[in-house]
């Protein structure tokens, strides 16, 4: 389909807002080499630094058009979302700076996707935006990134094969390779921090259904408010220890509100976890429990203000990252397994090459509001989801997989 036969009364199909960011300018790439101004999709590159906009567009060579825009300017960001189909927001973190960009979005009835692992931030949308964005028809599409792409997709494509309702589900981590940028470093800190000075943030954190919504509604399944897995997994092919994954306190529960949201599609009490293999016997045993601690210890000490300075020495600040070599060497691959209620066991697989954090990234997101742009009506095989603050899996489903595939993600 031609992209560019999508209209409507805005000026662009997809305003890139903070391109001149570390993420930014790899999504800028990605649109500039993928989608440049012959392609038919009309995109624009969106800041508040025109210098360093106009040095980037420069440096793309392509002739993308300009926005200026600034989160400490209402009026700016309203001019900005009013103008376009779809909006990618790179502006974090977005606890910080992303509330006036998601509330113009909603109001408005823009699209509206980015790449924020913040549970706190994504709870207050919901709450605060929910319905509104359902009035206007705004999808509201956090986490479009590695964070939570992978795990979300993959489990709407497990969903799709086995046909019936899990009892439990595994994602595990089999290869992994990539770097950190500051922000994604910062943005962490911030949301640890936070839970530790105030109880209602902890108990959102620590929740496994706090993005689901009506939390205190969903099945009570022991063990999974506890993200630090080490256990044993023995589901039809797959049998290895586990330790945890760093992202699963996150990705989990984008997983359970697309379950949620999809009246519960995947099972109504379904065990869902996500880790990372170490390998069976002792040895795996061995690795799972260093995991386990090293995890422990690099959670604690991030939250430290003491430590921040000599973490500085090793750990990127915000606006640094892997260079394009080491993002280059970058992969993943990750396994779904689950077992039905039936006692039926599927498993898929999702991977891909290059840093899943950056290369890999890029294109989810900009593929995600590419999705958008080419139907705003865009249904995935469960069920058809109005407007809303969403998930990859329910506002843009099968067809977004499809886009994943034809850009060269392998889910199976």
């Amino acid at each position: 389909m031609n992209l560019g036969s999508w209209r409507d009364a805005a000026t662009y199909d997809v305003v890139l807002f903070g391109a001149t960011s570390y993420v930014g300018r790899i999504v800028a790439e990605y649109l500039a080499r993928t989608y440049p101004p012959d392609s038919g999709v009309r995109i624009a590159l969106a800041g508040r630094n025109l210098e360093a906009l106009t040095n980037l567009k420069e440096s793309l060579g392509v002739d993308f058009p300009i926005v200026l825009a600034d989160v400490t300017d209402a009026a700016s960001v309203e001019s900005m979302v009013a103008d376009t189909t779809v909006l990618i927001s790179t502006v974090g973190p977005y606890g910080r700076y992303g509330d006036v960009v998601v509330e113009a979005c909603a109001r408005r009835g823009t699209d509206y996707v980015d790449l924020c692992g913040e549970v706190f931030f994504i709870r207050h949308t919901i709450d605060a935006y929910h319905d509104l964005a359902r009035q206007t028809g705004a999808r509201i599409v956090h986490s479009c990134g590695f964070d939570s792409v992978p795990s979300d997709i993959g489990m709407l494509n497990l969903s799709l094969k086995a046909g019936e309702e899990f009892s439990r589900v595994f994602m595990i981590v089999d290869r992994l390779r990539g770097g950190f940028s500051g922000g994604t470093v910062d943005s962490m800190r911030e949301v640890l921090v936070a839970a530790r000075r105030d109880p209602e943030l902890a108990r959102q954190l620590f929740d496994p259904y706090s993005l689901c919504p009506s939390p205190q509604s969903e099945a009570t399944i022991a063990g999974l408010e506890n993200d630090l897995v080490f256990e044993e997994v023995q589901v039809g092919p797959v049998h290895t220890w586990v330790g945890p994954f760093f992202m699963s306190s996150f990705n989990t529960r984008i997983v359970r509100r697309s379950n949620s949201l999809l009246d519960h599609a995947y099972g109504k009490a379904v065990a869902y976890k996500e880790a990372i293999a170490t390998g069976q016997g002792r040895l795996g045993k061995t690795k799972a429990r260093a995991l386990l601690a090293a995890t422990r210890i690099g959670f604690a000490a991030i939250q430290q203000p003491r430590l921040k300075k000599p973490l500085s020495l090793i750990l990127p600040e915000p606006g640094e990252g892997p260079s394009e070599k080491e993002r280059a060497e970058g992969y993943f691959q990750i396994t779904h397994v689950g077992e039905t209620l039936s006692g039926k066991v599927v498993t898929g697989r999702v991977q891909a090459e290059g840093d899943p954090g950056y290369e890999v990234t890029a294109m989810m997101l900009a593929e995600a509001a590419l999705a958008r742009v080419e139907s705003r009506r865009a249904l995935n095989a469960h069920k058809a989801v109005a407007g809303g603050v969403l998930t990859p899996a329910t506002a843009l489903g099968t067809a977004y997989m499809q886009r994943l595939r034809a850009h060269g993600m392998l889910i199976g």
